[in-house]
């Protein structure tokens, strides 16, 4: 029985060691799929906010100029010479198909640009259902045959309240509208159009057939009729639409030259029809009934592209290219427009275009709108417009060969600074009346010491250019020590090794009459040319000098104007003490937020702030360097200068 007992124990071991491992991994797995929910909500969050940003970005449409392939929106060097002519390096680049807003133009012809409208408002679409719901309780032996037609008239003119379907919550009450159009004309006796046309073979109701079209897409919308006949005449020709018995035709979405690429054209876009997304072949078509087809390009990262509103009743083309149709208008038709008077500031521009630029702004209400033209292809010819939306006209900004896309800026600085060689030194002290028992580092040593107590203050006079991020920096900066005079000793070529002290009594009796500074050496002291050593002689003086180059990158949307945050770095050379100096900046320069409302050409003032820290080298003949004197090679530097200046 113990064997059994043991076996019996080992099963019950074994098995509640399984339930441990089993719940641990479920809880393992709960774990995991909690963090991996938590990951993917960041991760929308994040997508949300990098499409808010993008929301906000300069967008510029890039015209290809005809002829030239190669030279679009995806041209490096036109981007970057784009972003440098609007000084915004943040700039995206899109195609002008974009630009296309044929459908959601509204057809009153008397609505200017300024005032088009973009998209269909929600009282729109409330004014559509009260005149639906109104119409739907009169029975049909409540007017008369010719009221019924004044009706529908009045109905038919509704539809361009709901002009442009680019959503699905345009769909039920447009399905609504045509289909009580479609009852008001059956009432009115007269077979005649625009509420009749002929399909294929089929001479049909015509307001049915566009109900019944939106009802193949989505037969849920029959269960909104409630009126059994309605329902029967739109159902019989949805019928009809399923069996094939009318015909259709193809739209084609393959950019002009190009073969299409469903997998870059499904990764930029999304086709909507009618405002549902439908996705196209391989080969980039659709098949679509006659009658009206609402197309809308939505771009995946941020933003719209082109809309079309196509109404077809009979066959003239059997396939309708839709990029190709906005290239011919957005590109060749509007560049021949631009170029007609290419120096003018406001090119003058038909309606159509000045209607899609204004429809194109409005749905992009965030961002500023340019249009840029590599004209003959050459993309270092790019000339950019930028769209006015108060006025809604296209203003030139520049490039070309009248462009200059390097900006510069001139400012005047002063602030504080802290520097170990900032120097508590005495010259006055003597020294040895013999020659021989002079010994410079001691010397140096018994004078001086270096201390971060004492400051100086920079007086700072800068010129900047300006090409998209970068920022190249020249300037000198004096210094004025606030605790007396910065001491150096005079450097000589030939006598790097800073053994050289120039003796008062030498620059007078130097043997020949000039004057000239004599390096006083005790090895090689020649007695008979220096009389008396005396006191050495220093190069002291109250203000200092740094000259320096520097780079840095420029953060924000007005990087490229030089306004906003900066990091870099700069290498500068000091004569007081002589020594290379190498310091890290981070600052920020903005416009006085006053004028900033102003902000017009390339002219602009400034205010700067800057904060620095880094390190001062002092070269080996310096007097504050390790091998002379109490100090060490590298001696700290830091501080803060504000200025202000001016761009241009």
């Amino acid at each position: 029985m113990s064997w059994f007992f043991a076996v019996w124990m080992g099963l019950i071991g074994f098995f509640g060691t399984a339930h441990a491992v089993d719940t641990k991994g479920a809880e393992d797995n709960l774990k995991n799929k909690k963090a991996e929910e938590q990951k993917a909500e960041m991760t929308e969050a994040e997508k949300e906010a990098e499409k808010k940003k993008k929301e906000k970005i300069a967008r510029v449409v890039v015209l290809k100029w005809n002829g030239v392939r190669a030279t679009d929106y995806t041209d490096t060097t036109v981007q970057r010479i784009v972003r440098s002519v609007i000084a915004r390096p943040d700039a995206q680049f899109y195609p002008e198909v974009d630009l296309y807003q044929n459908g959601r133009k509204v057809k009153d012809k008397t609505v200017v640009p300024a005032m088009q409208p973009a998209t269909v408002p929600v009282q729109n679409i409330t004014r559509v259902r009260q005149a639906v719901d109104e119409i739907s309780g009169v029975p049909w032996n409540a007017l008369q045959p010719d009221q019924w037609g004044l009706k529908a008239g009045e109905l038919r003119d509704l539809t361009e309240q709901l002009w442009f379907v680019d959503r699905v919550e345009l769909r039920e009450p447009l399905f609504l509208l045509y289909a009580q159009i479609g009852r008001a004309a059956d009432s009115q006796n007269q077979n005649i159009p625009p509420f009749y046309e002929q399909i294929g073979a089929q001479a049909v109701n015509y307001y049915f057939f566009l109900a019944a079209t939106l009802a193949y897409q989505d037969p849920a919308l029959m269960n909104k009729l409630t009126d059994q006949e309605l329902n029967a005449n739109v159902g019989f020709i949805l019928q009809q639409l399923q069996q094939g018995a009318y015909p259709t035709l193809k739209i084609d979405f393959e950019p002009e030259g190009q073969d299409f690429d469903p997998d870059a054209f499904n990764k930029v876009y999304e086709v909507y029809l009618n405002g549902i997304v439908t996705e196209p072949s391989d080969r980039g078509q659709m098949e679509v009934f006659f009658g009206r087809t609402d197309i809308y390009l939505k771009r995946k990262d941020s933003g719209h592209g082109l809309s079309e509103r196509l109404e077809v009743t009979k066959l003239e083309d059997k396939i309708y290219f839709v990029q190709q149709t906005a290239r011919k208008k957005m590109g060749i038709d509007f560049i021949n427009q631009l170029f007609l008077h290419p120096n003018e500031c406001t090119p003058a521009l038909d309606g159509d275009i000045l209607n899609y630029l204004a429809i194109y702004a409005k749905i992009h209400e965030k961002a500023e709108i340019y249009i840029a033209v590599p004209e003959d292809g050459n993309p270092n010819k790019t000339k950019v417009w930028r769209y006015d939306r108060p006025s809604a006209t296209l203003q030139l900004v520049g490039g070309g060969n009248d462009g200059f896309p390097v900006r510069f800026a001139i400012l005047g600085s002063v602030g504080i600074m802290y520097n170990a060689a900032t120097p508590s030194f005495d010259s006055t002290v003597s020294t040895p009346e013999d020659p021989t028992t002079f010994d410079p580092v001691t010397e140096a040593q018994n004078r001086g010491g270096a201390s971060l107590a004492s400051a100086y203050v920079p007086i700072d006079f800068e010129l900047r250019g300006h090409y998209n991020r970068l920022m190249v920096n020249l300037g000198v900066e004096p210094g004025f020590n606030t605790a007396g005079n910065f001491t150096e000793r005079y450097w000589m070529r030939g006598n790097e090794d800073g053994s050289a002290i120039i003796d008062e009594d030498a620059v007078i009796n130097d043997g020949t009459g000039t004057g000239t500074f004599i390096p006083y050496d005790p090895a090689t002291a020649d007695s008979s040319k220096v009389k008396n050593v005396g006191t050495p002689v220093y190069n002291e003086a109250l203000i200092n000098r740094n000259v320096y180059i520097g780079m840095s990158a420029v953060l924000g949307r007005d990087a490229g104007m030089g306004f906003g945050p900066h990091l870099g770095g700069r290498v500068g050379w000091d004569n007081l003490p002589h020594a290379l100096q190498t310091t890290a900046h981070a600052g920020w320069t903005f416009e006085p937020p006053v004028l900033k409302q102003k902000r017009n050409g390339r002219v602009h003032l400034l205010i700067d702030i800057d904060l620095r820290g880094g390190v001062m080298w002092p070269f080996s003949h310096s007097i504050w360097h390790t091998e002379n004197n109490l100090g060490v090679n590298a001696l700290p530097v830091f501080g803060i200068t504000v200025g202000a200046g001016v761009t241009f």
